[in-house]
């Protein structure tokens, strides 16, 4: 074991996972791989994926399982990979045997290009520098080589040489290989020769029996047609190989909480289920489902993957209603646009600063994980990523001004709704109203219930929304449900939209409907408040109207605004009339 060859951190890195309590068995991509083995059309491989997807658990596995200086029968006899996968007889039988005569059978080389990169001046010394500890290596498992006596600062060369001299191919394990072409740090010409060197590395090598290469970003249009085309690419928006190793299937997660037993499959569904493979099965983030498990908390581990910045910067490009698209998002909506996949090339048009247009934007939000695509239509994957798209539209320094107030103004809102002050709440929707309305703009039930959406933002905080939820004996507008943990306690909030109408009359759908029905079933147990807003385009002005009652509907108070009354030609002022 050494440095490069049959890297001996990875052996480490891969035995520490597979002893972990909550290790998920993802061995048969071995299987899949070893049909490649040697196969001029086939055997170079590129999987993109987002951070903390398992890219590189997967790349720890494969140097373990073939690298020849590496005892792995006792780990891999447990495995899948050693029982075959097909349901075919004599296919699987073949795989069986495949798995027997690969294992341990190659010299591996694995390559971070990510590692350690920022100590060296240039990138011609970082590669010297692999060069250099792949001669320790040779040293180590080779001492008598005649490779040593002739070694030159030409990493191609020296494994050519090493082939010759011992007839043994090697399998290739590129780990973060676009980390040198995202970062800013390198200029156009370092990215370029960068490119030259993967080229020069694994094109038309015959000393290569197979290659892997990972990271986030895929190898582009561009690359792939000629400088790199000798790779089968999968990435975000287009793998339907080799999804169901990266991240965690339903079926997955189901038998993880079954040695969990405090966290349920429901609990980690909302939170970080959602990505999306070519046929619509769903994918979990393994890095939050993980650590979910081990600390029996849900909350939100993304974060402490790294900065969401990116996203901010994404979505203050001043493109044509991107901001809108990430607040529909928000709302639980899909957006329908036609993606290709963002790659290399994209990245360099960035450098030369032209602005990405909304498809690219959005290709680029779904190779960083931050979207899922499916069927022509991007989402907000999970809970997880909801709450940090709301965190960068909370951030009053970036270019969001106008949705930051907003989305500040929705603290008050809640909180004078559950204190049922209508009038300000009058107050704060013609406000809002005047924000996101334009003159002119056809007012129709969509544009009224997207101000409620706005006026109502950060209660996400604290609530379930659903919206047009079947519910009683039909489909209420919008209905707040406490979270988990205020569940027993907190006020639930149904909301009934009118135009030109009364809020009363919207209650009286509430009523009519049954919006209510079965909240007690369901477990909870607070106070329920029935909202009625009414939209009078004549006057341009909002009347508000609150029911509240408690978990059993007996009748607590009523509460509306002048404007409410002034409709029904009730001239009292603001009251709450308790019963």
């Amino acid at each position: 074991m050494g440095l490069v060859i049959d890297n001996i951190d990875m052996r480490e890195k891969f035995k520490g996972i597979f002893r972990q309590k909550y290790f998920v068995d993802k061995s048969n991509i071995i299987n899949d791989f070893n049909k490649l083995i040697e196969d001029e059309s086939s055997k170079y491989v590129c999987i993109t994926k987002p951070r903390r997807f398992g890219k590189t658990s997967i790349a720890a596995m494969l140097v373990t399982y073939y690298s020849k200086s590496i005892d792995s029968k006792e780990i891999f006899d447990k495995l899948k990979v050693s029982k075959g996968k097909s349901s075919d007889i004599k296919e699987k039988e073949n795989e069986i045997k495949q798995c027997k005569e690969y294992q341990g059978k190659y010299r591996t080389i694995y390559l971070d290009l990510s590692k350690n990169v920022f100590s060296f001046e240039t990138l011609d010394a970082f590669i010297s520098s692999i060069n250099m500890e792949l001669k320790t290596d040779i040293e180590e498992l080779y001492p008598n080589s005649k490779v040593l006596n002739a070694y030159k600062d030409n990493i191609v060369y020296n494994l050519k040489k090493l082939y010759l001299e011992t007839d043994k191919k090697f399998i290739l394990v590129i780990d973060e290989w676009d980390y040198i072409i995202t970062n800013k740090e390198f200029s156009d010409k370092e990215r370029n020769n960068y490119i030259k060197f993967l080229k020069y590395l694994i094109k038309d090598n015959s000393f290569l029996a197979f290659a892997y290469m990972t990271g986030i970003t895929p190898i582009a249009k561009e690359l792939s047609q000629s400088t790199l085309n000798c790779f089968s690419e999968y990435t975000m928006l287009n793998d339907d190989q080799y999804y169901e190793y990266f991240g965690f299937t339903e079926e997955e997660v189901n038998k993880l909480c079954s040695k969990n037993k405090k966290l349920t499959f429901k609990d980690l569904e909302n939170w970080y289920n959602g990505y999306k493979s070519y046929d619509g099965k769903k994918i979990f983030n393994t890095w939050s489902v993980i650590h979910a498990l081990n600390k029996n908390t849900i909350k939100n581990y993304w974060s402490l993957t790294g900065s969401f910045n990116e996203v901010k910067r994404m979505i203050n490009y001043d493109i044509i209603g991107v901001k809108e698209d990430i607040l529909e998002m928000i709302n639980g909506n899909e957006i329908e646009i036609q993606l290709e996949n963002y790659g290399v090339e994209d990245i360099r048009k960035e450098s030369e600063n032209n602005e990405p247009v909304k498809e690219v934007l959005y290709s680029k939000m779904v190779t960083f994980g931050y979207l899922t695509y499916y069927k022509g239509k991007i989402s907000i994957p999970n809970e997880e990523l909801k709450e940090e798209f709301i965190k960068a539209l909370n951030d009053k320094k970036s270019d969001m001004q106008y949705f930051y107030d907003m989305i500040k103004n929705s603290d008050e809102m809640l909180e004078v709704t559950l204190h049922k002050n209508v009038k300000r709440m009058c107050e704060i929707l013609d406000k809002s109203h005047m924000e996101k309305i334009s003159p002119g703009d056809k007012l129709d039930h969509g544009n009224l219930k997207r101000v409620i959406d706005y006026s109502y933002f950060n209660a996400r905080a604290k609530y379930d929304i659903k919206e047009e939820s079947p519910d009683g004996h039909g489909r209420a507008d919008v209905i707040f449900l406490p979270k988990e943990k205020n569940k027993v306690n907190g006020e639930i909030i149904i909301i009934e939209l009118k135009v030109n109408s009364t809020a009363k009359k919207a209650i009286n759908q509430i009523h009519q409907k049954k919006y209510y029905n079965n909240l007690k079933e369901k477990g909870y147990n607070g106070n329920v408040l029935l909202i009625g807003i009414n939209y009078d385009q004549k006057e341009g002005k909002y009347s508000c109207m609150i029911e509240e009652y408690d978990i059993n509907m007996k009748k607590l108070s009523t509460s509306e605004s002048e404007a409410e009354r002034k409709r029904r030609n009730e001239p009292e002022s603001d009251v709450v009339r308790n019963n």
